[in-house]
């Protein structure tokens, strides 16, 4: 009976801890993006394409937050890299089109820059 007490109280331990980092980091995340949303769109609209047309980003399919640049050329391993923190530590916010292969604006949030690529 103790025992079944003790994985009880153990399981509700683990899902609270689950559940406050999740809300933790939806929170997180809904605050970046209603902070820096008209800042990304802002510096994307200003920022050409590598093929130096403008698109208009004013009305994104998606906007998203994700956690580094996959495009920066570091390794997890190379720590004492100047790029690394934009590589892995930077929050950027992701504006996409709806076209398939229309241009992906990442917006760094901590350099306050717009990256454009073309997909």
């Amino acid at each position: 009976m103790l025992k079944a007490l003790v994985v009880a109280l153990a399981l509700l331990a683990g899902a609270k801890l689950l559940a406050q980092d999740r809300l933790y980091r939806e929170g997180a995340q809904e605050a970046l993006l209603s902070a820096y949303r008209d800042r990304a769109i802002a510096a994307c609209q200003s920022t050409p394409t590598p093929t130096g047309a403008l698109p208009l980003w004013t009305r994104p399919a998606s906007v998203d937050l994700v956690i580094g640049r996959s495009d920066v050329d570091v390794r997890i391993w190379q720590l004492d890299s100047e790029r690394w923190p934009a590589r892995f530590r930077h929050p950027h916010i992701v504006l996409t089109l709806d076209e398939v292969s229309a241009p992906v604006c990442r917006y760094d949030v901590i350099e306050g820059r717009a990256y454009v690529t073309a997909m």
